[in-house]
């Protein structure tokens, strides 16, 4: 006879398994990777407890860098309550939040002008969010009644200043540089590789090819600490001789000066955020479709969606050399030697560095990356230095101190620029769900004259619409396209336009149309050519394969049918028909 299987769980009360005001979170194998002591922040005991198991449940599932931002909202409280005299639960009222709220405002910065509006929003916010929990979850721990204003700082997000930017000509410089030293990094990786190997046709000149031997042996492949080639007598002399460890380290894995000119590469032909960047995957490539030739680069954005994440892709052609995807394929096969050596939670990422003081493999920190950056600027401006000496009739720009966050915005504004003003094609390359997000990357005195031009362009064509004249011969382009149906262009997937991109459909097809600017009297000769217009696509729709229509037409008609007809009087129809026979016939739509 078989004893019944007890199958109930043994799971502790909360408040017994989770006491303390100290914080771990744990990485998916179990190791500790974030500590968060509410100890010390000098909080009543059961303050410190309710804030303490707030944070550790709702921030369980978020990245180490909110938690970490977080963290220094709730310091920033802490210190409110200290001089406030929070003295137990019971102070935190809604009158205590009142109070913060005045505090904030009393803050000023080192410059000493008053915080920002986006810090006390941010400030405000983490405590809601941790007082929000606690009245659902835990609504014993909070005796008085606490009540938060809703959006007390209103548009703080947004900002009116415009953001820096590096011009074409510097981005060129930057990239050129970049490519320079990743063809440098690249050719001395795999010199290295043939002199483990013990090819000797990569063995010369034979010191060099014995010393990368050597220091390879004393830490399994990986570039070890000057004292300990010391130690292991791999001749430290030597290694100072031929241009020391990091300049040796690079026949044996990608060493940090190198990998900053992969991630600036990368920044600006992925337009990528910086920390998404960093935190790229080394499974991020993935087949194109339909296109042999074409490499999709496939990432996560950690804010890219409230729920649901939105993944963020760029398709690229390898047949390019500094591709991403082959800039990419290096930078794995540079890392391999140190990824069997990192944790496991850094594994799977693609920027791993030896760290020099902690000697050991990890993630790249985001403070090792800008200090390799403001080196790997100081080695371009030697060289651009060098180059304006020798040619003082074509000098070149020196690069700016500069920082990851500024390629995102520069390469939106050349994307915005190229694309004739058109921001849709911006929001579409920074994948933002809200245009407004993707306004703010482009914000500037030469945005506002682009938008103006383009206003006034579209103006004059709808006079010209309207007046019956033709309109300037510089806007003959435009009024080709407005002509008709706006689709006489003969190829709309060729990618000739200004933002336009091959083999996706033309972002001015049909834009006169979908223009919210659009002007359309209410009189029988413009109802009639209305009238016409819609005949026409619909004898298309029974002839064109319905696919293409979908692809080309249907919008067009859609907005026609819909949105402009209904407009008209009904008694207006009568005048149009009879006008109907004297208007030139439309163009065959194919």
């Amino acid at each position: 006879m078989h004893r019944a299987i007890d199958r109930r769980l043994d799971i502790a009360a909360p408040e017994a398994r989770e006491a303390g005001a100290e914080v771990v979170f744990n990485d998916a194998w179990g190791a500790p990777v974030q500590r968060f002591d509410f100890d010390k922040l000098g909080l009543p005991a059961d303050v410190a407890a309710v804030l303490a198991e707030a944070f550790r449940h709702h921030y369980a599932g978020l990245e180490a860098k909110t938690r970490g931002s977080a963290w220094q909202q709730i310091k920033v409280f802490a210190a409110f309550a200290r001089e406030d005299a929070v003295c137990d639960a019971g102070d935190l009222t809604t009158a205590t939040v009142g109070r913060y709220l005045v505090w904030l405002d009393r803050q000023k910065n080192g410059a000493g002008e008053p915080w920002a509006l986006r810090v006390k929003a941010l400030s405000i916010s983490v405590l809601g969010v941790l007082v929000n929990w606690t009245k659902r979850n835990r609504p014993a721990s909070l005796p008085a009644r606490i009540d938060l204003p809703v959006n007390p700082y209103p548009r703080s997000g947004r900002s009116s200043r415009t953001r820096p930017r590096l011009n074409e000509a510097l981005l060129k410089i930057l990239l050129a540089y970049c490519y320079e030293e990743i063809d440098l990094a690249w050719a001395r990786f795999e010199d290295g590789r043939a002199m483990l190997a013990g090819d000797e046709a990569h063995a010369a000149p034979g010191e060099l090819a014995a010393v990368v031997r050597a220091v390879a042996a004393v830490d399994d492949g990986l570039l070890p600490s000057a004292q300990a080639v010391l130690a292991a007598g791999a001749g430290l002399s030597r290694v100072n001789r031929l241009g020391g460890l990091r300049v040796i380290g690079g026949y044996l894995h990608l060493t940090t000066d190198s990998l900053a000119a992969f991630y600036l590469a990368l920044a600006v032909q992925l337009a990528a955020n910086p920390e998404p960047l960093r935190m790229l995957r080394r499974d991020c490539l993935v087949p194109h479709p339909l296109e042999e030739e074409m490499v999709v680069v496939d990432w996560s954005k950690l804010r890219a969606g409230a729920k649901t994440k939105r993944a963020q892709r760029r398709a690229f052609d390898t047949r390019r050399p500094y591709a991403a995807p082959n800039l990419i394929t290096k930078l794995i096969a540079m890392t391999a030697p140190l990824a069997e050596h990192a944790p496991m939670r850094d594994r799977g990422r693609l920027f791993l560095n030896k760290s020099e003081k902690q000697k050991a493999v990890a993630l790249l920190p985001m403070t090792t990356l800008h200090a390799a950056i403001r080196r790997l600027v100081a080695r371009a401006n030697a060289t651009t230095a060098v180059w304006n000496r020798a040619n003082p009739a074509r000098r070149r720009e020196v690069l700016p101190d500069l920082v990851p966050i500024l390629l995102r915005g520069s390469v939106a504004m050349e994307h915005f620029r190229t694309a004739g003003g058109d921001i849709v094609a911006v929001q579409s390359v920074l994948n933002h769900a809200s245009i407004a997000t993707t306004e703010i990357y482009v914000r500037g005195a030469e945005t506002r004259a682009m938008r103006e031009t383009t206003i006034g362009r579209l103006q004059a064509l709808m006079v010209a619409w309207i007046d019956g004249k033709p309109a300037q011969a510089s806007d003959a382009t435009a009024v080709g396209r407005a002509t008709g149906f706006a689709h006489d262009c003969l190829h709309p997937t060729a990618g000739v336009a200004p933002g336009s991109t091959p083999g996706e459909v033309c972002a001015h097809l049909g834009g006169c149309l979908a223009c919210p600017g659009l002007v359309v009297p209410i009189d029988a000769e413009h109802l009639a050519r209305l009238l016409l217009a819609k005949t026409q696509l619909e004898a298309a729709r029974m002839r064109i394969d319905p696919h293409r229509f979908s692809l080309l037409y249907a919008p067009s008609l859609a907005i026609l049918t819909d949105a402009i007809l209904p407009d008209f009087p009904a008694g207006l129809y009568a005048q149009a028909q009879a006008v109907l026979p004297s208007l030139a016939p439309l163009p065959e739509l194919e």
